[in-house]
């Protein structure tokens, strides 16, 4: 392992899990820069580092009024439904923390690429729901975490905004799996991943589960490569075994809407660091 791969390891233990930071230096490297849309912007955690991204911030939410005070344009969208803008009106768009609230996931990437220009990036943070500690609470729970509660009417419902539509908090966790197919479906291609912060929980427990999860996702990719999609079975072996699936408490992809060359990196590693290899 170089030194460089390694001091960036290190760097995804002894940080916040906070993705603020992570999107406006993926956002940095991402060409051509424009307007990009911040949906659900929440409380515009995100406007700045877009802003010194090099773009044009838009704040959409069911409640936009809370982000009133960051300056950026604000508009309320559910995204339950279409949303009010042009086609490929925007260079980017960034859905931070917000399709595991969704139930209408497909539309919404689907509006997503709609909005975008050709070529346009998507940028999706979500809990990772795959990564080692994660895989272990579902086996003993059901559920992807020991201490969170489990999907239910009691505890997902969290607001009605002035239209009535519902506010649902983690009601709609998706996986990798589940969001790289949407993204495909949706004309998205170029889909690279990364993460914030690592579970050390997950990091304990590779010794036990590493080889199991290797075998078991080679099994599978054997059976994708028999079928004819060799690129496919690739492409997800490389994001399913990297460090940053495997140990990562939040998933980040991004992807380009097709029409345009690949995004600068690729592969698993965050814009502008060393690529990690599959362990």
């Amino acid at each position: 392992m170089g030194a460089p791969r390694a001091s960036r390891r290190r760097r995804r233990f002894f940080r916040s899990s906070h993705a603020r930071e992570d999107i406006a230096a993926l956002l940095a490297a991402v060409e051509p820069k424009g307007r990009c849309l911040d949906l659900p912007a929440g409380g515009g955690v995100n406007i700045d580092g877009i802003r010194r991204a090099g773009f044009e911030p838009v704040a959409a939410d069911l409640f936009p009024e809370e982000a009133a005070g960051t300056g950026a344009e604000c508009v309320r969208a559910d995204f339950t439904q279409p949303l009010p803008f042009l086609d490929e009106s925007f260079a980017a768009a960034l859905c931070s923390e917000g399709i595991e609230h969704s139930p209408s996931q497909l539309h919404l990437i689907r509006e997503f690429a709609r909005v975008l220009r050709p070529g346009g990036t998507l940028l999706v943070t979500t809990p990772n729901v795959l990564h080692l500690r994660a895989r272990l609470a579902y086996l003993l729970t059901g559920h992807r975490g020991f201490t969170s509660l489990p999907v239910s009417e009691a505890d997902h419902v969290r607001g009605i905004s002035p239209e009535g539509t519902p506010h649902f908090h983690h009601a709609f966790l998706i996986s990798y799996f589940g969001l790289r197919f949407l993204l495909k479906i949706a004309g998205f291609g170029d889909i690279r991943v990364t993460t914030t912060k690592y579970s050390s929980t997950a990091v304990a427990l590779a010794p036990l589960l590493w080889l199991p999860v290797r075998l078991a996702t080679g099994r599978l990719m054997a059976r994708l490569r028999r079928a004819g999609h060799p690129d496919v079975a690739s492409e997800i072996t490389s994001h399913m075994m990297s460090a940053d699936l495997l140990f990562g408490k939040k998933l980040i992809l991004l992807a380009r809407k097709k029409g345009q060359g690949p995004l600068p990196g690729g592969g698993t590693a965050a814009l502008g660091e060393p690529r990690d290899e599959q362990l």
